[in-house]
């Protein structure tokens, strides 16, 4: 594109020249290339560097430097301080509406260097380093409840190494993101009252201001856990060592061991466990979990006592005023009934009851003495039913009387059958306050069983109050049945004599029968059911848990007797012994 343009050079001699001096104009197209506007000179204002504007009215230095006050247009922000050129540099403190203020250094307009900056909405307090107003660096936030950080920021965040202190806790380690991260140690204040602290102490890995991974957890009972942690969770393998004494090394999901001991179970091959009085048994317990599988932690107290069936008084017995005063309750058994405490003991035994030899001799001694008063009896018998033919009726009310007195025991003749009730002579009726044996200690789990050997059933108290209330009811018995049927006066006057012998002899077996039962119970416990009971008492308690008792029945019966060996005498010979008599005879024929 061009255009027909008068172009000279020197456009302002042309106008000066007279009509005669102008030139003829030449008008020729121009180029693109040659065309060039006209220079147009406009004065230059000088922009001034300054954040101050020319309608304020406050004091600002001149030129933009040195000390001054200045208030920004919107009224919200107010500067006092160093300016450098037109702009805060130094040191000044910036002001906000709502009570924010910043007192510190200034970089190039920028809060940028060491500084204190108070926070009106959180009431919160910092100290330390400042880049371009955000807190970056090594500083210390004060929180308004006496909580205190010290320690690196990043963009106004705690970050990198930092301790946090705080009324309950005190933490020194890894933050990001305002968050505990990485390796840092926790310690807790010492149990309050409201529980918001418990006083442990743990040393580990953090992820997300959570107890993560490797660490180890000092509890302020005593506790540890050296292990895995998730989510501020036992986790994985770890070695937990409890104050109650239980250690488990092993798996761990949610903060419970991967395999928990949940119940006791008594080893034992037949049920009821069949023992015998005077000889010793070992029991075997096994801590199992709900799928029957033995757990093997180690250090768990296991408690093991035995029990006797509980009977219930009756009222106006002197045992029930004596029941209520009784502090050991009964205790429910699976078995139907409830038991009371029967000492245990694994004390040795001195003597391991009565052997054969005596056993034999004691019933050849009353055997014989059966046989005597049997037949001085009969002869007896035989003489007064002579004589008592023929008489009237009033010796056989008589005889009556008095058989009925010798079934109860009495005596009135002089002669025959003794007090039933009659205590032995190689017994004390005093009553010795004997010390009860020591009971079984109780025993530590090893990888989850405990085994008790040489455990005695020990002989019972005195005034055993299960054993009393049994005699109780057995004389209540006694007294009931006595009662007996009439007999015809000719069935009656045959019988005096069997009746007489019988009462005789069934009171001295009965008599010996009790001396033996009574020598025995001095010795060793009465014969009978009692019941074996396992109880977990660790204390305590491991993860806040007990698990479940067990129960097992136990008979109790006479000791075996000892076998004896017969001594082998001199054998026969008839061959030899008839040789001796045709001897003997030809001897006396000469």
């Amino acid at each position: 594109m061009t255009s027909v343009l008068a172009l000279y050079r020197d456009h302002d001699a042309l106008i000066n020249m007279s009509s005669n001096q102008q030139p003829t104009l030449i008008i020729r197209r121009l180029s693109v290339d040659e065309y060039v506007l006209p220079k147009i000179h406009t004065k230059k204002i000088k922009r001034v560097n300054s954040e101050r504007k020319p309608f304020s009215i406050n004091p600002f230095p001149k030129l933009g430097t040195g000390h001054g006050v200045y208030v920004f247009e919107n009224q919200y922000f107010k500067y006092e301080g160093e300016w450098v050129k037109g702009k805060k540099h130094g040191f000044g403190k910036l002001l906000l509406k709502d009570g924010t203020y910043y007192e510190g250094q200034f970089n190039q307009g920028e809060i940028t260097g060491t500084g204190f900056k108070f926070f009106s909405e959180t009431k919160c307090k910092y100290k330390g380093q400042f880049l371009k107003g955000e807190m970056h660096g090594r500083g210390i936030m004060e929180f308004p409840d006496s909580s205190e950080y010290e320690g690196n920021f990043v963009h106004n965040r705690k970050n990198g190494y930092g301790v946090m202190r705080t009324p309950l806790t005190q933490y020194d380690g890894g933050y990001q993101g305002n968050m505990r991260h990485g390796e840092g140690r926790m310690v807790y204040a010492p149990m309050r009252y409201d529980k918001t602290s418990n006083g442990d102490r743990y040393e580990g890995y953090w992820v997300a201001d959570k107890r993560h991974g490797p660490g180890v957890l000092h509890c302020a009972d005593g506790s540890i856990f050296d292990g895995n942690f998730d989510n501020d969770e036992f986790h994985g393998h770890g070695l937990y060592r409890h104050i109650s004494g239980v250690i488990y090394d092993g798996m761990w999901l949610k903060g419970f061991p991967a395999k928990m001991a949940s119940k006791l179970h008594i080893v034992v091959e037949n049920t009821p466990m069949v023992i015998r009085q005077g000889t010793p048994f070992t029991i075997t317990v096994q801590c199992l979990n709900d799928e029957n599988e033995v757990v093997g932690d180690e250090g768990r107290e296991i408690q093991i006592t035995a029990g006797f069936k509980y009977y219930q008084p009756s009222k106006g017995s002197a045992l029930f005023d004596m029941i209520e005063d009784v502090e050991d309750k009964p205790i429910d058994t699976p078995f139907g009934y409830q038991v009371v405490h029967y000492p245990l003991t694994n004390q040795e035994q001195e003597n391991d009851g009565p052997s054969e030899e005596d056993e034999e001799q004691e019933l050849s001694q009353s055997q014989t003495q059966l046989d005597l008063k049997e037949d001085e009896d009969e002869n007896q018998n035989n003489k007064e039913e002579e004589t008592k033919e023929g008489e009237d009726g009033e010796k056989l009310t008589e005889n009556e009387k008095q058989d009925e007195e010798k079934d109860d025991g009495v005596d009135n003749s002089g002669g025959g059958v003794e007090e039933a009730d009659e205590i032995p002579n190689n017994t004390t009726t005093e009553t010795e306050s004997v010390p009860l044996p020591p009971p079984v200690p109780n025993c530590r789990s090893e990888e989850g069983v405990c085994v008790w050997s040489d455990v005695y059933l020990a002989p019972a108290p005195p005034m055993y109050r299960p054993f009393v209330a049994m005699e109780e009811a057995e004389n209540d018995k006694k007294s009931s049945s006595r009662g007996k049927p009439a007999i015809n006066k000719d069935d009656r006057r045959s019988s005096i004599g069997k009746t007489y012998t019988a009462a005789k002899s069934n009171s001295i077996l009965d008599k010996m029968r009790r001396q033996k039962e009574k020598a025995l119970e001095e010795k060793y416990a009465k014969t009978g059911e009692y019941v074996l009971m396992v109880h977990d008492v660790t204390n305590p308690p491991f993860l806040g848990r007990t698990i479940e008792p067990a129960f097992l029945l136990l008979k109790l019966k006479r000791p075996e007797a000892k076998k004896r060996t017969k001594k082998e005498g001199k054998k026969w010979d008839t061959s030899q012994h008839i040789r001796r008599s045709m001897v003997a005879t030809e001897g006396s024929e000469d």
